[in-house]
């Protein structure tokens, strides 16, 4: 597996107007990823730097932690992930803390979960997630609650499950509406989560979903599409920046680098310019400030 450590970011404030003739968005080489170049990574952000764990290179799996400062354009490792060395994890961030679990080995699916405390550089073991050990699973992170579900134990999921960060403890929530799915989606917009993409028994889904927190409701948005544009996809990186969210590269009938824009306000898409770097899937991707960044993926 050719697995590369290219870092892109999307210049949001250029991606604004609508222009039928020419695609708009820019993206930025920035600093590599100083480790080794993997797919099926996790990421999460606390205090304005991301940070990327775990992953598959095709021969071995990792469990190093790494944290981008953009202000420094530069890589940092951290304390190491205590769990099993995993890939298709899941991680996502509250107001304090960045979660990490689930995932596959090598030989099991994995419902283990962690959180990181940026100000120790340390990990601690949390209550494993209540539903059945997956990977390829979706997370996301509101405040000080984190979200999890989707994925696949054997086959596609939609239960999700609510951790509450304030009494350490797991609850099972209303199940994503519409279709079970793997390798999915997520991207959250004014604490309003937004799910869609992936594949269920091989086949491309299309529905595609908002979710409340305070009502923990479903409701369901515009549908993507599969014409000759090829929105539909699946293990592509997923991130919100200026009020607006993104999905960018990802597997359609192959590896694909095309980028596409959700705008809450009108329920819409747009396609925008593509990732500059090689086509891949499997990337991660995470969001600083009115930047958007996608590393690692597989070719």
């Amino acid at each position: 597996i050719s697995a590369l450590a290219l870092i892109g970011t999307i210049l949001v404030s250029s991606c604004q107007n609508d222009d039928e003739e020419e695609l708009m968005g820019n993206w930025v080489r920035v600093s590599d990823l100083d480790g080794k170049p993997r797919s099926n990574a996790s990421a999460f952000v606390i205090n304005g730097k991301g940070y990327i764990t775990g992953g598959y290179d095709g021969e071995f799996y990792y469990n190093d932690l790494w944290s981008y400062d953009p202000s420094l354009n530069a890589w940092t490792q951290k304390a190491d992930f205590p769990g099993a060395k995993r890939s298709s994890a899941v991680g996502f961030a509250t107001n304090s803390y960045g979660y990490a679990g689930t995932g596959y080995d090598g030989l099991n699916k994995l419902k283990d979960f962690y959180r990181y405390d940026p100000s120790s550089n340390s990990w601690s073991q949390i209550a494993d997630l209540p539903g059945t050990a997956r990977y390829a699973a979706l997370a996301f992170g509101i405040g000080n609650n984190g979200y999890v579900g989707t994925g696949y134990d054997g086959s596609e999921l939609k239960d999700f499950y609510k951790y509450d960060e304030s009494s350490a403890t797991w609850n099972t929530i209303t199940s994503l509406g519409g279709s079970k799915r793997r390798d999915g989606a997520a991207f959250v917009i004014n604490n309003t989560a937004y799910v869609g993409f992936g594949t269920n028994n091989g086949s491309f889904v299309s529905d595609f979903w908002a979710f409340d927190p305070a009502s923990e409701t479903w409701t369901r948005k515009v549908d993507t599409s599969n014409d000759d544009d090829s929105q539909n996809r699946t293990s592509t990186a997923a991130f919100a920046a200026g009020g607006l969210g993104y999905v960018s590269t990802g597997s359609v009938s192959g590896v694909t680098n095309t980028t596409w824009e959700y705008n809450p306000s009108t329920d819409d898409w747009t396609e925008r310019t593509a990732f500059e770097g090689s086509s891949r899937e499997s990337a991660c991707a995470f969001s600083l400030g009115s930047y958007g960044y996608v590393v690692t993926g597989n070719s």
